[in-house]
């Protein structure tokens, strides 16, 4: 499947944005009372904001774009004929895997894209409760027991982008290795007409 350049340039960003940010939350020390944070929080204070500006291009670019995946591909869940798409397109792959085979990438696959929108989701909000604890934390550290509860979530959010991270890499180069040219197409963004690549989220 063929993405415009601009989403692939979205995607390069948001690829090398969430891998740091998730790298710099395995190293930063984060501000408390009597201890201040240091240069990689500060890191993923800026990159975080920055990268979830880019999330908010990203979905206006979704909701406006022409091309294979439409937005409400993203978002399946509250329609019957779409939901049903997703359970043919599981056992579409669930027939080719037992060939050993992945099914063709040319056309957007449901599962994909509602996995897409996950991700999607998931980051959105990873990067939104991030910049709620920007605001709500003092300069000692010190926090309500409202912005302790949005920690939580940001860091329960961390564990899912962990995951989802892992599969969606996996899928890609499983796509890779299968001939259909997916980590070419969505990392050569100088390339004008790219492979044909698959959506997996």
């Amino acid at each position: 499947m063929l993405y415009d350049r601009f989403t692939r340039l979205l995607h390069l960003y948001l690829a090398i944005g969430i891998v740091a940010e998730l790298g710099f939350s395995l190293v930063m020390v984060y501000p408390k009372p009597g201890r201040q944070g240091d240069v990689f929080y500060a890191l993923h204070e800026i990159w975080g904001q920055v990268s979830l500006g880019v999330l908010l291009i990203h979905w206006i670019w979704c909701m406006t774009r022409t091309g294979p995946v439409a937005f409400s591909l993203l978002f399946p869940w509250f329609s019957r004929s779409r939901y049903r798409a997703i359970q043919e397109d599981i056992q579409r792959y669930a027939v080719q895997a037992a060939r050993f085979r992945l099914p063709d990438s040319a056309q957007a696959s449901p599962l994909a894209s509602a996995v897409q929108g996950l991700g999607l989701s998931v980051a959105t909000l990873l990067g939104g409760s991030g910049l709620c604890l920007f605001f709500a934390m003092d300069a000692q550290g010190a926090m309500t027991d409202w912005a302790h509860a949005v920690k939580d979530a940001h860091e329960v959010l961390g564990s899912l982008m962990w995951l989802y991270l892992a599969v969606h890499v996996s899928m890609g180069i499983l796509h890779q290795w299968a001939g259909h040219g997916s980590l070419r197409a969505m990392v050569w963004v100088w390339e004008k007409n790219p492979q044909p690549t698959t959506d997996n989220g």
